[in-house]
């Protein structure tokens, strides 16, 4: 998979998206069944998520993907709720990335950009897309002929020191300059066509990523990044369901002053 992918900004390129928002994972980290089932608050998270993912002015439908068997549990969680924009529940699948292939077959067809994020990050702050979107479309700008990166992604530099693992798993070989690492966030938003052709390149290589970034970097496309935020953390442990909780009270400030879109 050693293919470069561009696309060319066109002056009426449509600046829309929609979102996969990934559910389908049974929690097996956490121990209490799925995650977007879970109560925050005296909500699902999965509402917490569907609010933060309908809070963007340039999304226009959402998919969420959900174990086969909960479907119906989900589905109800998505009719309690007024996100303003269509929401279609589907089944995901046996990994994250068939889970995200699945639930970006499922999007309106018509949407030019894709959105994947997951439904364990009930903090994102509102305006991520539309920000994400931003950085692409400033990036097509200050590049000659107009060519739009791949897709963009929220990330967040390194601040614990880092160290390679030695042949014996439990010794450090050495350290690691962690400046030239980063953590990278969900939401992650590409071109759709762009992403789409990196899930037939992985499948055809069989090959999986842990996210889309890897996904698409791997088939050499170009993909830029935007500053993301600590309060855009995900919920994989006990001691991340402690946070989470103990932050939810001061989540509505948190949301306003990291949402500002600048």
């Amino acid at each position: 998979m050693n293919h470069t992918h561009h696309h060319q900004l066109a002056q009426d390129v449509p600046w829309s998206a929609a979102v996969v928002l990934l559910g389908a994972g049974r929690g097996n980290r956490l121990g209490r069944g799925p995650k977007a089932l879970i109560d925050l608050g005296g909500k699902p998270v999965l509402l917490h998520a569907l609010e933060a993912m309908a809070a963007n002015e340039t999304v226009t439908s959402i998919v969420v993907t959900a174990p086969d068997d909960l479907r119906a549990a989900f589905e109800r969680v998505v009719a309690s709720a007024a996100p303003g924009v269509p929401v279609r529940v589907v089944a995901g699948g046996p990994t994250r990335q068939a889970s995200a292939h699945a639930g970006l077959a499922a999007l309106p067809a018509r949407v030019p950009w894709a959105a994947v994020t997951d439904v364990a990050r009930p903090f994102t702050p509102h305006g991520t897309v539309d920000r994400l979107l931003d950085v692409i479309r400033d990036t097509a700008e200050r590049t000659t002929g107009g060519w739009l990166p791949c897709g963009a992604v929220p990330v967040l530099p390194l601040t614990d020191s880092v160290h390679v693992a030695g042949e014996d798993p439990s010794s450090l070989a050495g350290p690691f300059d962690r400046g030239l690492l980063r953590a990278a966030q969900t939401p992650q938003v590409f071109h759709r066509a762009c992403l789409a052709a990196a899930y037939t390149a992985a499948i055809d290589a069989g090959v999986t990523h842990t996210d889309e970034a890897g996904l698409v970097g791997g088939m050499g496309a170009t993909i830029v990044t935007a500053p993301g935020t600590p309060a855009n953390f995900k919920i994989t442990v006990e001691h991340d369901l402690v946070v989470a909780r103990a932050v939810h009270a001061h989540a509505e400030s948190i949301l306003q002053g990291q949402g500002s879109r600048g």
